[in-house]
């Protein structure tokens, strides 16, 4: 008798974000089960409890760069421009699928526990101060100039932000992802440009 073929992680999470996405939260273990071809048992060898298969299955951009790492490697080097660019549309992109994934368990009236380390601060403030840390490293090098990399930093992770909420919530989108992030970036490094003429009191 041949050996059944071995159960692929990637088959499971694509099962269950079709049917997440179709049923919401309150989906069950049994119908994504179900869906991927595979045992309910099966199903928690690989992810502990619903929670970490949800997270799992919706974070669609497991395993590429992220938009963090993207942003510490250039610290120092490179444009400026290019790099909160290229970090603000992947922070956007990956906003405009968490969101509508908050959303949907938040509907659903299911508090998802805590999945960050203890002692550790929420993802939002995480990103801040990922942001914050940029800002003032890229000051010390003297490639920026900044009163506040504090509020630069909430304020571009909120422009980010607000996008994605309108998009999803409203259906509002002023231009093309991409479009509105070189434009957001483009308002930034001219304010903080160091070689900027300074305007007289």
């Amino acid at each position: 008798m041949a050996r059944p073929a071995s159960i692929q992680p990637d088959a499971i999470l694509k099962a269950a974000r079709r049917v997440f996405i179709k049923h919401g939260y309150k989906a069950g273990t049994a119908l994504i089960a179900r869906e991927a071809g595979v045992s309910e048992g099966s199903l928690f060898k690989h992810y502990k409890s619903k929670c970490n298969l949800f997270l799992a299955a919706m974070d669609v951009e497991a395993g590429k760069q992220s938009w963090e790492d993207l942003l510490m490697a250039s610290i120092g080097a490179g444009n400026i421009r290019d790099t909160l660019e290229s970090a603000g549309i992947l922070l956007l992109n990956r906003l405009r699928l968490i969101l509508p994934c908050i959303m949907m368990v938040t509907s659903s009236g299911v508090t998802i526990p805590k999945h960050h380390h203890p002692g550790r601060r929420p993802p939002p403030i995480q990103n801040m101060e990922v942001m914050c840390r940029f800002f003032k490293q890229e000051i010390k090098a003297g490639r920026m100039v900044m009163t506040s990399p504090e509020i630069q930093a909430q304020a571009f992770l909120g422009a980010l932000s607000h996008y994605a909420w309108c998009e999803i919530l409203f259906k509002y989108k002023p231009s093309s992802p991409d479009a509105y992030v070189r434009n957001v970036v483009d308002t930034l490094v001219k304010a903080t440009n160091p070689h900027r003429p300074r305007s007289k009191a």
